[in-house]
């Protein structure tokens, strides 16, 4: 029976009355649903918690002796930078693992870096600025712009005034990311447009599960069509309630083509593997990849999984492909 480590790094959000660390929940349940699936599919598994220091991890997983670990860490320590060291420390220590590799991860997380790759590639993509952190923005790449962290992934930083119209609106919009990130802004020109997600699996020959389109039926007018931090982490929220996947997208087969035939030039060009998801927005009829998720939530109710259902796998199936692609 092949043994599969999970490993995954909690976020500490305190101490309860107790005195017991509280930690996030997803995570956690993603964990849980990995491993279940995992254990359907016929794995030993275990599960492990990476921190800062590897040391308890390690000793895990030397007695353990997994063939392949499944890699869920999206940071170490809450620290969304260092999701490229949880890879770089398997490899380091000769473990197998699943999804991306260190330098894949390490791009991906610069926004900036994995533009210019799809620009000078061919590969559309908003046009774009960076302003590091106590610089000012000379100009722009076109108005309307939508402003995020340059450096950070799900969605941080972007709320509804990350839409800005105007020059005064950018430069408070970029002394914002600058003062409450502490890390360069990215100004990319906004594409007004209809938004997709493509879900993807493989390796050398990736295969496209599904194109889903993010409806944002029922936003009020007031607000950018934008996948906000709060459509996915706030239930109050109004882009909470109103930001919902479609699947399958209701578009032309010749539109679902020309979106699956960019997302594998993009995958390639950044050196995927295992899985991921890459976003676009779509003006009259150009796909512009507007973010590449190289790390995405794979728990049985996250959109990797939904796109898997499309395609006619479970969800035990889908992590039984990425173990199998991580031994290939």
């Amino acid at each position: 029976m092949i043994r599969v480590l999970v490993a995954y790094s909690p976020t500490r959000l305190g101490r309860d009355k107790n005195g017991r660390p509280r930690l996030e929940q997803h995570i956690l349940s993603t964990v849980n649903d990995v491993a279940g699936a995992l254990r359907e599919a016929g794995y030993r598994v275990e599960s492990a918690a990476l921190g800062r220091d590897p040391r308890r991890f390690l000793a895990v997983a030397r007695r353990f002796r997994p063939k392949v670990v499944f890699n869920l860490c999206e940071g170490v320590a809450g620290a969304a930078d260092l999701e490229k060291n949880a890879a770089a420390l398997f490899e380091l220590v000769r473990l197998r693992y699943t999804g991306n590799g260190c330098l894949a991860l390490a791009v991906c997380l610069e926004k900036a870096m994995t533009k210019r790759l799809l620009r000078t590639a061919r590969v559309d993509t908003p046009e774009f600025l960076t302003v590091a952190p106590g610089e000012e923005a000379e100009g722009h790449p076109g108005l309307p712009a939508i402003v995020k962290p340059a450096l950070s992934d799900g969605s941080l930083g972007i709320t509804a005034r990350s839409v800005v119209k105007t020059q005064a609106a950018l430069h408070r919009r970029v002394q914002y990311v600058h003062r409450y990130f502490r890390q360069p802004a990215l100004v990319e020109r906004f594409v007004a447009g209809r938004e997709f997600q493509v879900a993807m699996v493989g390796n050398q020959q990736p295969e496209v599960l599904a194109v889903a389109e993010l409806s944002y039926r029922g936003l009020p007018r007031s607000l950018p069509r934008i996948c906000s931090f709060s459509a996915k982490w706030d239930p109050a929220s109004p882009y909470y309630r109103h930001t919902n996947p479609v699947l399958p997208a209701p578009i032309s087969e010749a539109l679902r083509h020309r979106l699956a035939a960019t997302a594998t030039r993009a995958w390639r060009v950044l050196g995927l593997r295992g899985y991921a998801r890459i976003d676009f927005r779509v003006r009259r009829h150009r796909p512009f990849v507007v973010d590449v998720n190289p790390n995405c939530d794979i728990s049985a109710d996250a959109g990797l999984a939904r796109a898997a259902r499309h395609a006619g796998m479970t969800h035990a199936q889908l992590c039984d492909r990425t173990v199998r692609l991580a031994l290939e």
